[in-house]
């Protein structure tokens, strides 16, 4: 996607909070203005009464005093004013970016986003988001603003002294156009690398979180850590020269404006003493029209360290972009998705890959799941126990067909079929909040009985009510407060608080100890009866006690048959 390309869908996206922006623009015009005509009155006003004096002349100086007070007022609170509306602008609009850029992703199935780490995700989210605020903030609001300040100072300067109009304009060119210009060219290589450094850094930050203990167990700790700083080096040497840029540019329009006072006092005071030769101009101008010259430069003073984002802007974009524009390879079902008769699965013929160039997760997989059954699937890692389970809730495409409650799986609703089927995944995500929070969003009705009673199920309640705040104790980033085993139990919670017609469970009894373990299959046997449950699982012990029967999976297929299980714990 070209740069302009870029701009104009960054403005399409702003569109809704057009009427903030320009509110904020026309703001911000004033203030410039007013500051322009504060420095030239300001000028005026002291060279004639410094002329009255000298000739003994009478002046009102009441009127001009008055203008001086006018534009100061108008300046403060325009700044103010600007800020004020520019910011709500921006924060507006970055929370419906997010917004925006969120209900893109939920239509994407996880294999489409395999190639993005989880905390890169999250930066898309946040990160890049943010970054955007540039691009209004930094860059589009300040290109207008001196756009039409130029203009308008131009011409006012214009019909006072056009020499000094026509200096004046070459300048703010120079200054407002070709810096700017030169800027961004040089800012653009190091801020596409200081996003795509940040996203590294971020990512092994949260790696490095995550997987400290098998870090510390491996004795790669320290090298992680070198690693991290090897990125943090990158990511301050790429801003560096950004910023390097940026301060030439800044440098460079100073000197215009420099040149610009200069020019302006001497133009206009060649006018006065040369007489015919030039334009008349009252003395009194000279240093009016001197001071607002020099003045004129604060409309595009911001220009240059805006370019200087505009590396990050535009690598920030085309990140988000990237993912926005993403077709959904799950396409929905029929609407309203079809009513299923019961809760029978069948798979026939079902082949999965997770990328065109992997080996087969499932391989002609051929089962059957009666309505009501509860059913174990064992067999070693590798052998497509979970990718059966992510299959009946479509994260992924597939080969073959899968019918539930006799329809075509293809036929159901993403969001229909997902309160069709649960699902308590391995990986599943706990978020920074408390047990209720984690919980209610699966069923966020669910009133404190409910709550407690899935927290009975999972063998969780008796440690929530020690808590603390009891249901309502903070459990950090990722569960971060609880242990292995008390965070894959309230993932089951949860996922038993939705009350799906199918139920399937991956691991329950990961990182428990085996009485535990007993006592929470006992529990869930019993909570599920008479629902279709999948149990996925390496324990035969557990697989024996959960279900009616149990299925063995190899190479991605049932390898040898049914086998029946036991309910009575």
């Amino acid at each position: 996607m070209s740069g302009l390309a870029l701009v104009r869908r960054l403005l399409a996206l702003a569109r809704p909070w057009r009427g903030w922006m320009l509110l904020a623009v026309l703001v911000a015009c004033a203030t410039v203005l007013a500051s322009v005509a504060l420095m030239g009155v300001a000028g005026w006003f002291i060279a004639a009464m410094a002329i009255a004096g000298v000739t003994t002349g009478m002046m009102n100086y009441f009127l001009p005093a008055a203008g001086i007070r006018f534009f100061a007022i108008v300046r403060t609170g325009g700044r103010y004013g600007e800020r004020l509306l520019s910011h709500e602008a921006t924060f507006r609009l970055l929370a419906g970016l997010r917004l925006w850029l969120f209900r893109r992703l939920i239509l994407l199935s996880p294999g489409q986003l395999q190639s993005r780490r989880g905390g890169d995700l999250a930066g898309g989210l946040q990160a890049d988001v943010e970054t955007l605020q540039h691009a209004y903030l930094r860059l589009a609001s300040p290109i207008a603003v001196a756009l039409v300040c130029s203009v308008l100072i131009v011409l006012v300067v214009a019909a006072l002294h056009p020499p000094t109009a026509l200096a004046l304009a070459v300048l703010l060119i120079v200054a407002g156009g070709i810096v700017p210009a030169l800027a961004r060219r040089a800012a653009t290589v190091p801020g596409a690398k200081a996003v795509a450094a940040r996203a590294e850094l971020r990512v092994r930050t949260v790696d490095l979180l995550q997987g400290l203990t098998d870090l510390r167990v491996a004795g790669a700790v320290e090298r992680h850590l070198t690693t991290l700083d090897a990125i943090g080096e990158r990511l301050v040497d790429s801003q560096s020269r950004a910023s390097n840029a940026g301060m030439v540019a800044e440098a460079a329009v100073g000197l215009s404006a420099g040149l610009a006072l200069w020019s302006a006092s001497v133009l206009a005071s060649a006018s006065v003493a040369a007489g015919g030769l030039l334009p008349e101009v009252a003395p009194a101008l000279v240093p009016a029209l001197a001071l607002a010259a020099l003045a004129a430069f604060e409309a595009v003073a911001p220009l240059p360290g805006a370019m200087e984002r505009w590396g990050e802007v535009r690598a920030a974009a085309r990140r988000l972009f990237d993912l926005a524009d993403r077709t959904p390879s799950i396409v929905a079902g029929l609407d309203p998705s079809p009513v299923p008769r019961d809760a029978r699965v069948v798979f026939s013929s079902v082949r999965l890959r997770y990328a065109p160039d992997s080996p087969p997760a499932l391989d002609g997989l051929d089962l059957e799941i009666p309505d009501g059954r509860h059913l174990a699937i064992l067999g070693p890692s590798g052998a497509g126990k979970s990718s059966l389970g992510r299959l009946l809730v479509r994260f992924w495409d597939y080969e073959g067909e899968i019918r539930l409650g006799g329809h075509d799986l293809r036929s159901y609703r993403p969001d229909d079929l997902r309160r069709l089927v649960g699902i308590a995944t391995q990986d599943a995500q706990l978020f920074n909040g408390s047990v209720r929070e984690n919980l209610l969003m699966a069923a966020p009705e669910a009133d404190v009985n409910a709550l407690e009673h899935a927290l009975e199920v999972v063998q969780l309640a008796e440690f929530v009510r020690g808590l603390p705040d009891g249901i309502d104790t903070w459990i950090g980033e990722a569960g971060a407060r609880l242990s292995a085993g008390q965070a894959r139990r309230l993932v089951l919670a949860r996922a038993l608080l939705r009350d799906p017609r199918i139920l399937i469970l991956d691991e329950p009894t990961e990182n428990l100890d085996a009485g535990t373990a007993r006592q929470l299959i006992a529990s869930l046997r019993a909570a599920t009866e008479g629902r279709t449950v999948i149990l996925i699982t390496h324990d035969p012990r557990a697989a024996a006690q959960f279900t009616d029967e149990i299925v063995h999976m190899e190479n991605g297929r049932v390898s040898n048959g049914r086998s029946g299980g036991s309910s009575s714990g």
